[in-house]
């Protein structure tokens, strides 16, 4: 394999178009919630600047991760995934806050645990599919496993409740069987083993189903369309093809809530209009190709699944929060990564960016082990 000639420097695109994202984000977030933050704590900035050091905490972790060697990760994982796992089932006994358990406060801080289990679980099957070229038929027993733990994890953080994170989780869990080679077959069973267990969950959580028949009444007219999707998707006509203008939106005057968290696109699409949104996803593309990049040229397999990993992750929580600002999907709390107002979700994105630019920085010409013959567990 032939070294990369600038791979030693990282991936210098991928750093700049994600800090080019990062910067938007603050500008949007100031405009969102400028009347909130003199609404209720006289300080216009108040959340921007709470923002702002959250992206200066994600920058140093993004730092101290893109100078690490990224094949420590595959050592640690069981003792991470056992602590993420734990802090999950620990989450569920703290007080209720609007209606679910999702946060530890330490210091005065919240976090998150099923965030950081999406950047976990990434490691953990990267781990798991790095220790051959695929898995073969006596190695299935691994494979259900694995799944087991997935399906654990997406479990518990369902349970909180938080039907998005889970979501997000299963589905980049999914994207790292399809990458570790397992067969067509093998993956239609893992999907269908879900519809029992999301069954259930609809009968034991009454709250998820509700959640679940008023979206689809309000897809097919029979019902009323929520309120936040409502003013999200007014916002977004509003704003037309070039938008009213920054600090021209009107939905932010308590109209939409969230509109510099859950629905900071709506927000987007509302003052910058389709060009503004338009421009995020070129971003978000470029952020992409230079992910799926890294993957193709990492030098070892566990380094190709880390990367590919990390990019779905990115890619799936981004088009489950557009989803929901359009009515495609239920709502479910996602933040969109590197725009939205939030904590723990950023953390784990930049984190995630910092090991791509450390593999970037062991790049190779090509990896051929990227793309894996599917047949003989089919």
């Amino acid at each position: 394999m032939i070294n990369h000639p600038n791979a030693e420097r990282g991936d210098r695109i991928l750093f700049v178009v994600v800090a080019i994202l990062l910067f938007l984000g603050l500008l949007m977030i100031y405009s969102a919630s400028s009347v909130r933050g003199a609404e209720k704590f006289n300080d216009p900035a108040r959340f921007v600047k709470l923002h702002a050091l959250r992206i200066a905490c994600g920058f140093f972790f993004l730092l101290v991760f893109s100078k690490m060697d990224y094949h420590r990760f595959r050592w640690i994982t069981p003792i991470l995934l056992l602590v993420c796992l734990v802090l999950l089932v620990g989450v569920l006994f703290r007080p209720e806050s609007n209606g679910s358990r999702r946060w530890f406060v330490i210091a005065g801080k919240a976090f998150q645990p099923s965030e950081f289990m999406k950047l976990v679980m990434v490691f953990f099957l990267a781990a798991v599919f790095s220790q051959g070229e695929r898995l073969e038929m006596h190695e299935k027993n691994r494979i259900a496993m694995s799944y087991l733990v997935l399906l654990l994890s997406v479990g518990l953080v369902f349970i909180e409740p938080d039907l998005g994170t889970a979501m997000v989780l299963f589905l980049v869990g999914f994207s790292m069987f399809y990458l570790g080679g397992v067969g067509w077959k093998e993956l239609a069973k893992m999907v269908l083993a879900l519809v029992p267990l999301l069954s259930l969950g609809m009968v034991i959580f009454p709250y998820q189903r509700q959640r679940f028949l008023d979206y689809i009444g309000s897809v097919f007219g029979s019902g009323p369309m929520s309120y936040q999707v409502k003013q999200s998707i007014i916002g977004l006509a509003h704003g037309g093809f070039a938008g009213v203008g920054y600090g021209g939106g009107k939905q932010k005057l308590f109209f939409l809530p969230q509109p510099f968290s859950d629905f900071i696109l709506s927000h987007i699409g509302e003052e910058l209009g389709f060009l503004g949104l338009g421009a995020v996803f070129i971003l978000l593309f470029l952020v992409l190709w230079r992910g799926v990049r890294i993957a193709l040229r990492a030098p070892d397999r566990f380094g190709t699944l880390l990367a590919g990993g990390i990019t779905s992750m990115i890619l799936v929580n981004a088009l489950i929060n557009a989803g929901v600002v359009v009515n495609l999907l239920p709502t479910t709390g996602l933040p969109f990564p590197f725009l939205s107002y939030g904590g723990s979700s950023l953390v784990v994105h930049l984190v995630g960016i910092g090991i791509l630019l450390n593999i970037s920085k062991r790049n190779v010409a090509s990896y051929p082990g990227f793309t894996i013959p599917r047949g003989r567990n089919d």
